[in-house]
């Protein structure tokens, strides 16, 4: 009976890698074209290599850098409206609980939910109930 289980428990985690791998392949496809496009100093800075695949490093927490630390972080900021950018392409596909967001633009969920705060001022998206969550979504009628 427990021989039973365990098989049939190995043979649903197969099937789910199996399931997982096109999804891997894609997004390892991805961070290499990002690699590609990214400026060729930021490449070498990073010792990134041209055809390689690299993981990104996990974001660092501003809180306690020196003051030369800061100036320094500040030259590798976003552009101006980036982050708004990117939680508009995420609502494109749907909407999205500010936790979603999150992991689909790879930001901090304090960036995420002051730009939340920020658009819904604006209007530049509405909160939706999903699920019996609170999520976002791009105004109905909104250009996709």
């Amino acid at each position: 009976m427990a021989a039973d289980l365990l098989t049939r428990i190995r043979a649903e985690i197969a099937a789910r890698q199996n399931g997982l791998r096109p999804l891997l392949a894609e997004y390892e496809e991805l961070l290499s074209v990002a690699h590609a496009l990214a400026p060729a100093g930021a490449r070498e800075a990073r010792g990134g290599r041209a055809g390689g695949v690299r993981r990104p490093a996990p974001p660092r927490r501003a809180r306690g850098r020196s003051a030369a630390g800061r100036r320094a972080a500040a030259g590798r900021r976003a552009p101006r409206g980036a982050a708004g950018k990117a939680i508009l392409a995420a609502l494109e596909h749907g909407s999205h609980t500010a936790g979603e967001l999150s992991v689909v633009t790879a930001m901090a969920d304090a960036n995420i939910r002051a730009n939340i705060r920020r658009m819904l001022r604006e209007r530049t998206i509405v909160k939706v109930s999903r699920e019996g969550k609170t999520a976002y979504a791009l105004p109905p009628g909104a250009a996709a």
